[in-house]
């Protein structure tokens, strides 16, 4: 009688600790996604942040002035060379009738496009 009773008490603890861990484990999990879903939020802010400035500034001048076609950007944001970078925008003119368009598309290195967008603009007129 008294090692059925022992048994049942080692087989419940067994439960006990097979429960828990499969609760931590889903825990870690909700929390390594909750990080890369708030890393992912950061950039894709932060390449909204500086697209909305080309696309600002691409109305300000009319669409009179000619960015580069490709800019890098490092983990901070900040402008560096090809070889550095993690960050693409891509940036390219069109023009239809009397409208000035810029396409800006914002990429991570490797292919993954963060954002895309378009602004428009009355031609500039000499």
């Amino acid at each position: 009688m008294n090692s059925s009773k022992s048994t049942l008490q080692l087989i419940e603890q067994i439960v006990v600790i097979v429960v828990f861990a499969i609760c931590a484990a889903v825990c870690v999990f909700i929390i390594a996604m909750s990080y890369l879903m708030t890393v992912d939020a950061v950039d894709t802010r932060n390449a909204l942040t500086v697209a909305e400035t080309i696309a600002e500034n691409f109305k300000a001048v009319q669409g009179a002035e000619h960015y580069s076609e490709h800019l890098f950007f490092d983990s901070n944001w900040l402008f560096v060379a090809q070889e550095d970078a993690e960050f693409l925008l891509t940036f390219s003119r069109r023009e239809c009738e009397w409208l000035v368009y810029a396409d800006i598309a914002v990429y991570r290195i490797g292919g993954e496009r963060l954002l895309e967008l378009t602004a428009a603009t009355r031609g500039w007129v000499p």
